[in-house]
């Protein structure tokens, strides 16, 4: 199944494709994603210091992109060493679903 994703522009569109069986389930998938990427146990390279408070503790945010997403589907979430999803440049058929971030 192919899946539209946008980000806050609009030239801002990439594509993934993954098996029916994800894609049915894609917003909920994206929902669990973001759980997982803004919880601070959670050691993954999406992490960048924001800024730094009046004591000199950081403070983080998230930098990412579809990338992360497909990473979060294929190596956290699937992780029975089969990738079930992947980027790609120009989809041969129209997006069955669309999501945004």
């Amino acid at each position: 199944m192919i899946v539209k994703v946008g980000f806050d522009y609009e030239d801002d569109i990439e594509y993934m494709i993954c098996p029916a069986n994800v894609g049915r389930n894609i917003n909920q998938l994206q929902r669990d994603f973001w759980t997982w990427l803004y919880n601070r146990e959670n050691h993954h390279p999406y992490w960048e210091i924001h800024y730094q408070d009046e004591e000199g503790n950081p403070v983080y945010g998230v930098s990412y992109g579809t990338d992360a997403f497909v990473y979060w589907l294929n190596n956290v979430r699937f992780t029975k060493g089969k990738k079930v999803a992947r980027l790609i440049e120009v989809p041969k058929t129209p997006p069955k679903k669309t999501i945004r971030f």
